[in-house]
């Protein structure tokens, strides 16, 4: 984790030099300068805040590990990877069955396969 951490170093260092530039136009009387630092003092912080919470919940964040255990509504989620009900152009094919290999149109009579 502290490997993550010290990868924000460069924007904490962007953060302390508008900070201290604010600062300074602060003491100028500056306003409009200082509105320009705060807007990037805040943005910096932003960032900052929003790279903290995902490492954060990286860390304490429950891994999904299988289908079990994902949940859409309450009720597991199932996985449709295989083509178990589906028969082969070769195969004998009950009259009026159309399969997904589109090997006719929809309209056919029975008896055509």
């Amino acid at each position: 984790m502290s490997d993550l951490l010290s990868k924000m170093d460069p924007m904490v260092r962007k953060l302390e030099t508008a900070m201290a530039e604010f600062k300074v136009a602060l003491s100028n009387n500056d306003l409009v300068s200082a509105e320009q630092f705060l807007r990037s003092i805040q943005t910096t912080s932003d960032y900052l805040a929003d790279d903290v919470t995902a490492i954060y919940k990286s860390q304490t964040e429950v891994k999904i590990e299988g289908v079990n255990e994902r949940y859409a509504g309450g009720v597991p989620v199932m996985r449709f990877n295989s083509i178990e009900n589906v028969i082969a152009k070769g195969e004998d094919r009950p009259l009026g069955y159309v399969g997904p290999d589109r090997i006719g149109g929809v309209f056919k009579k029975q008896g055509q396969v």
